[in-house]
C-alpha cells in the first residue's frame, strides 16, 4: 500500500511540477584574505586553504583512517589549518552572509572546528566532557575593513563535528545517512547537558545537524557580511583549529533534501518516511513526532514550481 500511494502521489505531482532549480548557491567559504599563523600553532597545520569547502566526513586517510563524530574530530593537516598565539585568519564569501528570517533557528553561519566530546566509556560514546575547545574571537565585516565582534563565541568550541548519523562514534567506514552542515544546532540546546548520555542521546539531540558553532548576525546587529577573522590572543595558551566556515541558507520547512526547494525528492523523502519518528527527522514538518497527512498538505503548500 505504501509503495501505491507513493507512485500515484509522486505521478500524479510530477505531472504538475516545473523543471527542479538549484536554488542554493555554494554555501562555503570562497577565498582566504589573509593568515598569520601566529606563536605555537600546531607544527604543519600551516595551509589556511584547507578551510575552504565544507567540512570533513573522514579523516586520517592512509594513517589512522575513520569517520568524522563528536568522539573522533578531524585531525590532519590537509583538512585544518591551526592559528597560534597573536594570529589571524580571514575569509571571505563571494555571496554575502544574511541576517536572514527563514534561517533555521535564526543562524546565518556554522563555523567548523576540531573540539570533541571526551568519551567517558570508551567505545561506547559517553559524553564525559569537551576537548580540544580552544576558542579563538571571532569578528565580521560587510568590507573587510570595519570589524563586529561577534559576543560570547568561540571558534573551535561546541557543538563537535557529526559526519553521519547511521555508524557508530568510531567506525571506519563512511554512513549512509549524512549529517546536514547546511543545518546549525538549536541555539537552546547546551552541549554541557549532554554529560552522562550516551550515543544514541547525542544522535537525539544533534537531530539532522552536523553540528558547529552557530552565529546569528543580529548579536552583532548587521544585515550581511562577507568578511569572517577569527584571532588569538597573544597571550594565548590554546591554539584553535578551523575546518571550515559555513553560510547557512534559508530553509523551507518542506524543503527535506535542501536543495532549495520544494519537490518530487522531497515529496519522496516524505513517503519514505511516512508514520512515526525520531525527533529531529525532516520528514515530520510541523514536529508532532509523526509523519502524515497534515505533513504532506505543508510540503504541497510550500511546492516549487
Amino acid at each position: 500500500m505504501k509503495a501505491l500511494n507513493t507512485f500515484v502521489l509522486t505521478t500524479a505531482i510530477a505531472a504538475l511540477a516545473g523543471p527542479a532549480a538549484s536554488g542554493v548557491p555554494d554555501p562555503w567559504a570562497d577565498e582566504v584574505i589573509s593568515h598569520d599563523p601566529g606563536i605555537g600553532g600546531a607544527p604543519g597545520y600551516d595551509n589556511p586553504a584547507t578551510t575552504l569547502g565544507p567540512p570533513e566526513q573522514y579523516s586520517g586517510e592512509g594513517v589512522d583512517p575513520g569517520v568524522v563524530s563528536p568522539f573522533q574530530p578531524a585531525w590532519t593537516p590537509v583538512e585544518l589549518v591551526s592559528i597560534g598565539a597573536g594570529g589571524h585568519l580571514v575569509l571571505a564569501f563571494d555571496e554575502p552572509i544574511e541576517d536572514h528570517p527563514d534561517n533555521p533557528f535564526g543562524i546565518d553561519l556554522v563555523i567548523f572546528g576540531n573540539a570533541g566530546f571526551i568519551d567517558g566509556a570508551y567505545p561506547a560514546g559517553v559524553v564525559a566532557g569537551l576537548f580540544g575547545a580552544d576558542g579563538g574571537d571571532i569578528s565580521l565585516s560587510v568590507d573587510g575593513i570595519t570589524w563586529m565582534s561577534v559576543p560570547d563565541c568561540l571558534a573551535d568550541h561546541a557543538w563537535p563535528t557529526l559526519a553521519w548519523r547511521d555508524v557508530d562514534p568510531y567506525a571506519v567506514e563512511p554512513g549512509q545517512d549524512a549529517a546536514d552542515p547546511l543545518m546549525p544546532m538549536d541555539p537552546a540546546l547546551d552541549w554541557a547537558d549532554l554529560v552522562g548520555a550516551g550515543w544514541e542521546d547525542v544522535l537525539s539531540a544533534y537531530g539532522q545537524s552536523a553540528g558547529g558553532v552557530g552565529i546569528d548576525l543580529a548579536s552583532v546587529s548587521i544585515d550581511q557580511v562577507r568578511f569572517v577573522r577569527i584571532d588569538v590572543a597573544v597571550d594565548a595558551l590554546l591554539t584553535p583549529e578551523i575546518d571550515a566556515i559555513v553560510d547557512i541558507p534559508p530553509r523551507l520547512a518542506a524543503d527535506l533534501d535542501g536543495d532549495g526547494t520544494v519537490g518530487v525528492n522531497d515529496l519522496l523523502l516524505m513517503l519514505e518516511a511516512w508514520g512515526p519518528v525520531d525527533p529531529g527527522d525532516p520528514g515530520d514538518v510541523n514536529e508532532d513526532g509523526t509523519v502524515d497527512v497534515n505533513d504532506l498538505l505543508s510540503l504541497l503548500k510550500e511546492w516549487s514550481s
